[in-house]
């Protein structure tokens, strides 16, 4: 495993499709009886949750919203602290092995989920087998320097050092070569049945979608300012790049999809930043197999927040529109403003969600949005940091939010915690909070 490798958890966001990385990290077989019944006393308790009837009735709403028709607004989170998250052990891991501690992670952290702070979750009653699938990478590799507060705490500030300064340095892009490793997939969903005795049903699932944002790829590579400098100075190196990366991104979809590695994200995944994709409009699919134009796509271009509709324009919607299009419906948006900007990324024909971060306008989002779209709403959680948590802080922000989008189609996600102060209650109390306002709307 090289040093910028990284490992998807089977219910984590999407990966990228071109990094240098297999998709699920492929864990040698190993467990022990006891393990086993660890994994079906935790499977037991799960499947009493996702077989409630709320599991099916928030399926149904979170599809009515995607599908663009009035309900009222769904709450959803992502992205936790989770070092700062157990609570009398209820996170703690018992089995022995790798192969074993993914299993029981995933099902603690959503027992964990539906009973601290369940919102609009959906748990569906079923365990997913990842397939083992391998990337190759771009051939481009991001070198950085990394700074953090907090030794637990993945989440780390970052400076990174240029590995493109001119044309020359594109050369070293490549399409990564995608490779499904049909063994390993059959030893891991064979020994996952085993493991769960029927008390869990399991299925093969592949990849749910990826993370495209392109621009932000070329900030990683060519360093902010100097990405910056060179909207003025060279942009034909920011257009080449873009490509460049575009296409590697275009060959390995390919791939996936070639490969029958493609699995439904009209499901109980996570879009984009976005929340659920349930739609009946692309209807539930298979976890394999599928086409592109069944699925979910998603984009996001953060790090050009600031930067004009023009220069969105030019620089980043020719390398996006043709990926988002290549799928059924698409997601836009993560942590930039975008209320500003949707005579650009309203050009994308399959639009269908859009970010409503912390520095965009709910007003003005409204707006432009109106009902033609999903508004993806994303209060800051920054009031998680401070020495006390102010409940009332948090009725009135979110209030005003909704009111401003109260004739918008609206999902609520509270992600991007760096921390809750090693009090989870906090978090727990917010998703309370929120799912009560939302429950008060049509």
């Amino acid at each position: 495993m090289t040093d910028n490798m990284t490992t998807h958890a089977a219910f984590d966001a999407p990966g990228t499709a071109v990094s240098n990385d297999t998709v699920y990290e492929y864990r040698p077989v190993d467990y022990t009886q006891e393990d086993i019944s660890i994994i079906r006393e935790l499977g037991a308790q799960y499947m009493e949750y996702a077989s409630l009837p709320i599991q099916k009735e928030n399926a149904r709403l979170w599809g009515k919203l995607n599908d663009l028709e009035r309900t009222r607004p769904m709450v959803w989170h992502n992205e936790m602290p989770w070092h700062e998250l157990n609570v009398e052990d209820e996170l703690t891991l018992r089995t022995s092995s790798p192969f074993t501690q993914r299993i029981e992670e995933e099902l603690r952290r959503r027992i964990y989920l539906w009973k601290h702070m369940p919102g609009d979750m959906v748990l569906e009653p079923v365990f997913y087998s990842p397939m083992i699938i391998e990337n190759s990478g771009i051939g481009l590799n991001i070198s950085e320097e990394t700074a953090s507060t907090d030794a637990d705490n993945h989440i780390v500030g970052h400076k990174f050092i240029p590995v493109i300064t001119c044309e020359e340095d594109l050369e070293q892009i490549v399409t990564p070569v995608v490779t499904l490793d049909r063994e390993k997939t059959e030893q891991t969903r064979a020994a996952y049945e085993e493991i769960f005795g029927g008390v869990v049903p399991v299925e093969m699932k592949g990849v749910q979608g990826f993370w495209f944002a392109p621009i932000d790829d070329v900030v990683m590579y060519m360093g902010t300012n100097e990405l910056l400098m060179n909207t003025v100075m060279d942009p034909d190196l920011i257009h080449a790049s873009m490509k460049k990366i575009t296409d590697a991104y275009m060959g390995a979809l390919d791939q996936y999809e070639a490969l029958g590695c493609l699995g439904s994200n009209s499901i109980n995944s996570r879009i984009g930043s976005g929340a659920y994709g349930y739609s009946g409009q692309l209807g539930r699919g298979q976890m394999t197999g599928m086409k592109c134009s069944q699925m979910w796509g998603a984009c996001a271009s953060q790090f050009f927040t600031s930067v004009s509709p023009d220069m969105q324009e030019e620089f980043c919607l020719p390398y996006e529109k043709p990926w988002l299009e290549r799928f059924g419906l698409s997601y836009y948006g993560c942590c930039e403003r975008l209320d500003h900007k949707m005579d650009v990324i309203g050009q994308v024909k399959n639009l269908r969600k859009v970010s409503c971060s912390p520095w965009s306008d709910p007003a003005h989002m409204a707006e432009v949005l109106g009902r033609n779209y999903v508004v993806s709403l994303k209060p800051s959680s920054a009031v998680f940091a401070f020495d006390h948590f102010d409940e009332k802080a948090v009725v009135k922000d979110v209030t005003a939010k909704l009111e401003a989008l109260k004739d918008c189609n609206v999902e609520i996600i509270i992600k991007d915690i760096s921390t809750v102060k090693y009090d989870p209650s906090r978090l727990w109390r917010w998703v309370e909070i929120v799912t009560e306002l939302c429950r008060g709307q049509i």
